[in-house]
């Protein structure tokens, strides 16, 4: 399809990136994912097709909006001895990294960081531009980010909050990726926020995590894209000897969105965990696929995965767990749920299990339902409207990933989305 073909030219695209700083070699990767997203295919989802939901339809003169370095971070619940970033569209208005931490993590923009050598060793490691037609456009296209390099030996337990703020309509294809070096432990943060209602922009969000042997890190994401949009998110994990990746995510979006979580635990004895939260609403399409590939000894993998259906929504969790050949003792589980409060919704739920060896432990589980009549009957008769019995029962149905999310203030912000969304359920 034409629609699913950058209209752009080489020139365009150089001019287009000229203030960034970058490297040759970086522009000279950006011409070769331009080449190679002409080709490549999308990723074959079940139940849904990507060709269809126009992800290029993209305004290239915003690209790269310039920002001033002007910003009331109170606005966002953030106090300026914050451990913080704050990202205003493309630019990073808003950096605070208290004295305590500044000889233990290096946190550069993106574009700054790659004229620093040390992010040759995680950068694109985990998501190849070749890989399909997304990845392709988004390295294509690349106009913000963050880097951060954590130290060997080190422990920084205060979480690292990084709000991406969109005021503007604009196709914001952001990068992360995060080094965690050997016997380290990081938490981070990030809340993508989109306060333009009517922004129809497209967007790709990419998380790339790398944790060197003995390190740990918990990685929380809340998204909360608006109605019009639609856009894909790549998180991807790569698990050294003896380290682990806590994937945390609550997908409040209203924007059709395709997730790919995939982590590849590597290392002998390392671990990787994907909690996901989601609630659909109106006619919005949501696509999860979850992966945990086990390659190391011993190594383990879980998914866990919560959806709400609401209105005439449709949910997609697809689950899979792969133990290849060779990697005995090792451990894959995974766990996909569904509650539909409207008949209209459909929820989709695919569990696999790929198993290459024999002494291993593996199991998957995955229900379908409609909120419980007995329960919200129970609740009403205690004096609560339907809505806020639906409420509470919801809220108790997600709880075991919201519990998982180490700021209060962030867990306050996802009860009151989900909130939010509950009070405008039209199926109610």
């Amino acid at each position: 399809m034409e629609n699913n073909k950058l209209k752009l030219s080489i020139k365009t695209l150089q001019n287009i990136f000229s203030n960034t700083e970058e490297p040759t070699w970086f522009l000279n990767t950006r011409k070769l994912a331009l080449y190679r997203s002409y080709t490549l295919p999308f990723p074959k989802l079940e139940s849904m097709n990507l060709d269809n939901w126009n992800l290029f339809n993209i305004d290239f003169s915003t690209l790269r909006l310039e920002e001033m370095n002007t910003l009331d971070i109170s606005n966002y619940g953030l106090e300026q001895d914050d451990f913080a970033i704050v990202q205003k569209n493309n630019t990073v208005v808003h950096v605070s990294i208290p004295e305590k931490y500044r000889d233990k993590v290096i946190i550069k923009d993106i574009f700054s960081a790659m004229n620093d050598d040390r992010i040759k060793d995680s950068f694109m490691s985990v998501v190849d531009y070749a890989e399909n037609k997304v990845t392709a456009v988004h390295y294509t296209l690349l106009n913000a980010g963050l880097f951060i390099d954590v130290k060997e030996n080190i422990v920084i337990e205060e979480p690292l909050q990084y709000i991406v703020i969109s005021d503007k309509e604009q196709s914001l294809f952001n990068h992360v990726t995060i080094n965690v070096g050997e016997n380290s432990t990081f938490n981070f943060i990030e809340n993508y926020i989109n306060t333009t209602k009517e922004d129809k922009a497209p967007f790709s969000f990419v998380a790339e995590v790398v944790t060197h042997e003995g390190a740990k890190i918990n990685y929380s994401s809340i998204t909360n894209q608006p109605r019009e949009k639609r856009g894909t998110i790549l998180r991807r994990g790569l698990t050294f000897k003896n380290s682990l990746i806590n994937w945390n995510v609550a997908a409040m979006d209203e924007a059709d969105v395709y997730h790919d979580n995939t982590t590849n635990i590597l290392g002998d004895g390392s671990e990787a965990n994907l909690k996901i939260v989601t609630l659909g609403v109106k006619e919005q399409k949501t696509y999860f696929n979850s992966e945990v590939v086990n390659q190391g000894l011993s190594s383990k993998g879980d998914i866990l995965q919560h959806g709400v259906l609401l209105d005439k929504s449709h949910i997609v969790f697809n689950g899979v767990g792969f133990i290849v050949k060779g990697a005995t003792g090792s451990n894959a589980y995974q766990s996909s749920r569904m509650l539909t409060l409207s008949s209209d919704a459909k929820a989709d739920a695919n569990p696999m299990l790929l198993i290459d060896e024999n002494d291993v432990m593996a199991g998957h589980g995955a229900s379908l339902g409609r909120i419980d009549e007995e329960q919200l009957y129970y609740l009403q008769s205690r004096g609560l409207t339907r809505k806020e019995s639906s409420r509470l029962l919801v809220h108790g149905f997600l709880s075991p990933v919201i519990a998982e999310l180490t700021v209060d203030k962030i867990k306050d912000l996802v009860t009151v989305l989900i909130d939010q969304k509950i009070n405008n359920n039209e199926s109610e």
